[in-house]
């Protein structure tokens, strides 16, 4: 059997490797590294690191190895551990008391409400009071968004290594104890994969939809052999938000005539447990969940990775920021997908109507939200190693737009920016993890994924990794060259709350009752946006955000032309092809409906009077055939990204938008 040499890298970090013990509760809250390996220089052995997996395999350990050998008894026995240990831990920290500051209510209110100091960490100049700074830490709109994730899923995990250990003092039998004490350290946050095959066949995994789990293994010291599931949902110790005067029927205290409210935040009373796509009855729809995933599954989530491998710069692919000093001339991220779009998208698609996860205040208690963020690490890692020297720019070339708890609105946003509330060190309750703390995964955190440890020892370059990304999530119909919808200007807070925008092809007349079956849908846009009641009333006119959406599929579905054909047996999509022209003529042809979560229709004309509408244009694009990927591909001194052969702005009365006066432009 082949073994595999050391890779030793080198990475600077102000984290530390010693952690906080279960028992001390004097030391305040930090995160630190996992160690690895280090030889006489201080690089890190980063083939050492101990890998995220994906939930499928994490949660459902069976028999049979990659090559269809059996795995030994001992071995399959050891995982079968290594789940319960990590499933009676997670339900451990979600038991903590609401004032502890490791406990999942603790932590999952650090991404937004309850809007309070998370262990001190404040800013001597926040006003609760002041309307104008976002009330929670998380960054959104900001090309700090994948990097302050990175330490928040740390410190959750972190917190459930905390009460495996606490765990193991409880077993009677000694060794199961130091089985237990052995595995604490190696616990890693698995993985939802919401775009690979599995999820676009199968959905989302039972293990996260069952009310009670069954543990595997055959523990001595007790005798139980199932728990509340801790993935399903998380029971709120305290209540969460302000109940609605306007009407008792949009508090889930009125079920079973419970109604999601129209906008703001909903409202969960304390002993009221996170929903999915919530009915009358306060209860989640895991069917109705199902469905959506599996259909946004094979279309925008698949096309939405594949798309954001093809670029290989900073700003664009980390989030989703809009604004007419920085892209109004079309110069920058013009027809790119996002990361952040993306991972928009999915929280949409698990939460649905009334569903925490669609709203950003309340995201994070649902326990599927770390699980959806594990993925989104991996797929920031994954672009990593395809682009390593595409980073942060050290210059601030887009601001903070919204603020923070404790970054002021339009702040610096470099990688150097204090990614709070997340400290780094034991001793200095000051000293916080940066964005160049946690730049490398292996390196800097000390864990990896499987396909970056794989990578790592098998020495994969850059463009193999690319060529491995862009094969993994093939779309089902994947065109070379595309016509890809882009809508810029789209005001975030223009509805008090999240909201999608629907787009049909030659279907003038479509609004919020028109079927999503139909062949002329051409997909769908989340914005997963923050309450305009909740803070920064400042930025309502001015944040805004991109996205795009490729409409290739539903062209050729429809019978549309794609490229201009010499005769009837000319390839549309051969690489002579040569530029179209407009496909979208005709008024009416391009038709957006603006929708709550619950899909009632929105008018975004007079939802803010000033609005000039969505800007909205046409790239036509000739993408990277795999074939051609090489170290050209992926030297970030050079621009590369899916080539725009034309673009072309849409305005009515080719553009229409339902139920609103016509002013795009």
């Amino acid at each position: 059997m082949a073994t595999h040499r050391p890779l030793f890298l080198r990475a600077k970090t102000s984290l530390g490797t010693t952690p906080v013990e279960p028992n001390d509760y004097d030391t305040h809250s930090l995160v630190y590294r996992y160690p690895l390996p280090v030889d006489r220089s201080g690089a890190v052995d980063v083939t050492k690191a101990v890998v995220r997996e994906n939930a499928l395999d994490f949660f459902y350990p069976h028999m049979l190895m990659s090559g269809g050998e059996q795995m030994t008894a001992e071995t399959l026995n050891k995982m079968k551990m290594r789940r319960d240990v990590f499933l009676l831990a997670f339900a451990a920290v979600q038991a903590l008391d609401a004032s502890d500051r490791w406990s999942f209510y603790q932590i999952a209110g650090i991404h937004g409400l309850p809007h309070a100091p998370f262990d001190g960490v404040d800013n001597g100049d926040w006003d609760p009071r002041n309307p104008d700074w976002w009330g929670g830490y998380c960054q959104h709109g900001s090309p700090l968004f994948p990097t302050w994730h990175r330490p928040y899923m740390m410190l959750l995990e972190q917190s459930i290594i905390r009460q495996a250990k606490q765990f193991a003092t409880t077993l009677s039998d000694a060794d199961e104890k130091a089985a237990v004490l052995d595995i604490a350290d190696d616990l890693r946050f698995p993985y939802l994969d919401w775009a690979n095959q599995s999820t676009r066949v199968l959905g989302l995994p039972e293990v996260f939809l069952v009310t009670d789990v069954p543990l595997l293994y055959l523990w001595k010291s007790f005798s139980t052999t199932s728990i509340p599931n801790p993935l399903k949902s998380f029971a709120m110790p305290v209540s969460v938000g302000k109940p609605f005067s306007s009407s008792d029927v949009y508090n889930p205290t009125a079920k079973p005539n419970y109604v999601v409210p129209s906008e703001g935040t909903p409202y969960t009373p304390q002993g009221y447990a996170t929903v999915r796509h919530v009915n009358a009855s306060y209860v989640s729809q895991k069917d109705k969940l199902n469905v959506t995933l599996m259909r946004n599954a094979n279309t925008t989530l698949v096309e939405g990775v594949h798309a954001m491998f093809q670029h290989n710069q900073w700003l664009p692919f980390s989030n989703h920021f809009w604004s007419e000093e920085t892209h109004g001339d079309g110069s920058q991220f013009g027809h790119y997908a996002s990361l952040e779009l993306v991972h928009d998208f999915v929280h949409g698609t698990l939460g649905g109507s009334g569903g925490h996860m669609t709203y950003p205040e309340v995201a994070a208690f649902d326990p599927i939200f770390f699980f959806h963020h594990s993925n989104v690490d991996r797929l920031v890692a994954l672009w990593q190693y395809c682009y390593p020297n595409s980073w942060i720019p050290s210059k601030p070339l887009q601001l903070n737009s919204e603020g923070t708890y404790t970054d002021a609105p339009d702040s610096e946003a470099n990688p150097k920016t204090p990614l709070t509330p997340f400290r780094s060190s034991a001793k200095n309750a000051n000293k916080f993890v940066t964005s160049n703390d946690v730049r490398l995964v292996d390196a800097q955190c000390g864990y990896s994924y499987p396909e970056i440890l794989l990578a790592r020892k098998e020495g994969w370059t850059p463009p193999q990794m690319l060529d491995y990304v862009l094969k993994l999530y093939e779309p089902p119909e994947n065109f070379i060259r595309r016509w890809v919808l882009m809508i810029e200007r789209i005001v975030k807070r223009a509805f008090n709350g999240p909201f999608r925008i629907r787009v049909f092809i030659g279907k003038p007349d479509a609004d919020s009752n028109t079927s999503v079956s139909i062949p002329n849908f051409a997909g769908e846009i989340q914005v997963f946006a923050r309450s305009t009641s909740v803070r920064c009333a400042n930025c309502e006119q001015t944040q805004c955000m991109r996205a795009s959406l490729d409409l290739t599929k539903t062209m050729v579905r429809l019978g549309l032309a794609t490229t201009p054909l010499a005769n009837a047996s000319d390839d549309p999509f051969s690489s002579d092809a040569a530029a179209p022209g407009n496909p979208f003529t005709i008024p009416g042809s391009l038709r957006l409906v603006f929708l709550d979560m619950q899909g009632r229709q929105l008018d975004p004309s007079t939802a803010l009077g000033t609005w000039q509408g969505p800007k909205v244009s046409l790239y036509y694009q000739k993408g990277v055939p795999r074939e051609q990927i090489n170290e050209f591909t992926v030297d970030d001194d050079i621009d590369i990204s899916p080539q725009t052969l034309q673009k072309i702005e849409v305005h009515d009365p080719q553009l229409s938008i339902a139920g609103a006066a016509q002013r795009s432009s």
